[in-house]
């Protein structure tokens, strides 16, 4: 994207040749080009476009800029009020999880208090000297090998 002091340039540029091309129209007459006879006037009239062009995307590129910092404004102010707005829907329908789901609401997980986290604990910590959750199995004795018969004479 070319920086602004070249649109500048560029505007200037184009500005002072169809200045030139309409001055010296006259004296200049007619071109060829691409096959077209073309008029002083005509190609002045199209850098005139040239430069509208750029004006107009500037402009917009400025208006582009003032409104996103308006949204952006906007946003910050009204985060307080959304935020509270939705934590008070959510207190006060906790037992509607419909409603909240309609609202786009979806129910926060609390994490776990301190007491909570130490009832595990001892929770696993009996589990555990009781033999743990699941029965151990207990290993079978490895079978014996048949003592081998004694031996007969014949």
């Amino acid at each position: 994207m070319p920086n602004k002091n070249n649109r500048v340039i560029q505007n200037a540029a184009d500005q002072q040749l169809a200045d030139g091309l309409t001055q010296n129209a006259s004296q200049i007459g007619t071109l060829v080009l691409g096959g077209k006879t073309l008029k002083p006037t005509d190609i002045a009239a199209v850098l005139l476009a040239r430069i509208a062009a750029r004006k107009a995307a500037d402009q917009a590129r400025a208006n582009l800029h003032v409104a996103v910092a308006a949204q952006k404004a906007e946003i910050v102010s009204s985060r307080d009020l959304v935020r509270a707005a939705k934590q008070v829907l959510r207190a006060s329908f906790s037992n509607q999880p419909g409603l909240l789901a309609a609202l786009g609401l979806v129910t926060v997980a609390h994490p776990a208090t301190a007491t909570a986290k130490a009832e595990a604990a001892a929770k696993a910590k009996a589990t555990k000297a009781a033999g743990g959750a699941k029965a151990k199995k207990k290993l079978a004795a490895p079978p014996t090998a048949p003592s081998p018969a004694p031996a007969t004479k014949a």
